[in-house]
């Protein structure tokens, strides 16, 4: 019965994913490797100067003002002048940022699982939720 279950699960997992991963059309869309870890850096430790920035992410402050420059033209980044020192400025998140960071988790396409649920009764939705809730929870009681 485990190894039955199991397989099934794996088959309803795979033909999940083929249906419902996200794809790019156009590769530019995707933020690089580099610049989702500085997005992600900026999110965690808050809005910081060029120069604490390049020593957070070890890079050379040149290299970081280029990638900051780029990433502020793409209303990714925004510089803000210091409240405590208006000779500085903060690197912060643009609310497109934020938004630009959130989509890149996601392995999944959004629009495709709302379609999909959407033919599900509210009930439906729910229960399948609250049965994969559980799931995930007993998936991480079984690792040690």
């Amino acid at each position: 019965m485990t190894n039955a279950f199991a397989a099934d699960f794996e088959d309803l997992f795979r033909a999940t994913y083929r249906a419902a991963v996200r794809r790019l059309r156009d590769k530019r869309e995707r933020l690089s490797p580099e610049t989702v870890a500085l997005l992600d850096h900026l999110a965690a430790a808050g809005p910081l100067t060029a120069g604490e920035l390049a020593r957070h992410v070890d890079r050379a402050p040149s290299t970081l003002t280029e990638m900051v420059d780029h990433l502020v033209e793409k209303d990714l980044l925004t510089r803000d002048r210091d409240p405590a020192d208006a000779r500085r400025s903060l690197i912060w998140l643009t609310d497109a940022g934020q938004a630009a960071l959130l989509e890149s988790r996601n392995v999944l396409d959004l629009d495709v699982l709302a379609a999909a649920g959407a033919r599900l009764t509210p009930e439906q939705r729910q229960t399948l939720i609250d049965h994969f809730r559980d799931f995930v929870a007993h998936l991480k009681g079984t690792r040690p």
